[in-house]
């Protein structure tokens, strides 16, 4: 049986830290979330996976390249953008569709059993089976209303809050029959305008409601969550690579400490961290509820909190960075800065004054 990545988004609502990589690239704990992907696939028996691409289409592949067999990873790649459901014609021009295959969006992070799901669907014997789950705010997904045998009789598109149906979602993971592809125009698409009402006006497509962990990573802010989910469920305890050093410093776990990283004497760093391989943290730094990506260094006596920090930018002594921040790829604070909530820092930015007003982005 096959499976589907679609993995060719632009990941607009991500940036700054999409301008340098792509979405499925994002780690989390320290492993890219596309090798989550792919990792759980192969465990579930899928010999063979395709992955649809189109923005860092190169990166993406070269990655796949080094880490996988050519025989088991092949691409399609978009010339324009086709949606997500788009992709699914053209692979089938491509490859041929002709039996079952699943289908993954390359931006979810989740522990669902592909196994199960597949059985579900044999099961149900419908054309289309959608994974979903629970969630507190369902306006930001595709909400579904379910009948007792698990078929889909409804479902909107984004509601307002108060106006959704009800709190379960799309999960963005589908079991597909070969005959969903007829449903898919031939021109862009979307799943969840063009395909998914059609299959559920004809009484078509079930839903597999998933208990576990999940996360849509849309904003950076869904990105973050997604770390510190995937910290609590496989590490509650924490973890801290046995090759870095962080005697005199505090750690307060849960925290996910990577290879070869450096804490300075009277470091704080935790609850909810998670320090990328090769950073380096000065002495007397307090880190919180944060991810840093590899290589980036703190100088003396800063502080983060609620942040994100993109890879080998350097933040000097004394810095402040405030909650929801997101710095950039190699991004250069100099001493003394202070950088207030919500703030926004493209890549290859230097900043050597404090920032006025929250919210600012600084291009």
């Amino acid at each position: 049986m096959r499976a589907v990545i679609l993995a060719g988004g632009f990941a607009t609502r991500l940036r700054p830290l999409t301008l340098t990589k792509p979405k499925p690239l994002l780690p989390i704990l320290d492993r890219p979330l596309l090798d989550w992907i792919i990792t759980s696939l192969v465990d579930s028996g899928f010999k063979e996976i395709i992955i649809s691409v189109k923005y860092l289409a190169d990166a993406i592949k070269n990655f796949c390249n080094s880490k996988y067999s050519s025989d088991n990873i092949l691409f399609t790649e978009e010339r324009i953008p086709l949606g997500d459901a788009g992709p699914l014609r053209l692979i089938n021009n491509v490859y041929g569709l002709n039996s079952t295959f699943l289908v993954v969006y390359g931006d979810v992070f989740s522990n669902v059993d592909y196994g199960k799901v597949l059985e579900f669907h044999k099961k149900h014997s419908g054309l289309a089976t959608m994974v979903v789950t629970r969630v507190d705010d369902p306006s930001r997904y595709g909400v579904v209303v379910l009948d007792d045998s698990g078929k889909v009789v409804n479902f909107v598109e984004k509601p307002h809050k108060k106006e959704a149906l009800s709190n379960i979602v799309n999960a963005g993971i589908y079991v597909f029959e070969p005959e969903v592809i007829k449903y898919v125009p031939e021109k862009p698409s979307k799943l969840a305008r063009d395909v998914i009402p059609k299959l559920v006006s004809e009484g078509l497509l079930y839903a597999y409601v998933h208990e576990g962990i999940w996360s849509d990573i849309g904003l950076p802010s869904d990105y973050l969550k997604a770390n510190f989910e995937a910290l609590r469920y496989y590490y509650p305890n924490g973890y801290i690579s046995s090759e870095s050093l962080v005697d005199g410093a505090e750690v307060i776990q849960p925290t996910y400490i990577s290879a070869n990283v450096r804490l300075g004497n009277l470091c704080r760093v935790g609850p909810y961290v998670v320090i990328g391989r090769d950073s380096v943290i000065g002495p007397a730094v307090r880190i919180r509820n944060s991810l840093l990506f590899n290589n980036v260094v703190v100088d003396e006596g800063s502080m983060i909190s609620y942040a994100l920090i993109g890879e080998r930018s350097l933040i000097g002594k004394w810095v402040r960075i405030e909650p929801e921040s997101v710095i950039g790829d190699e991004v250069v604070i100099r001493d003394e800065v202070l950088i207030p909530k919500k703030t926004v820092i493209l890549p290859y930015k230097e900043v050597d004054s404090s920032i006025e007003n929250e919210g600012s982005v600084i291009l």
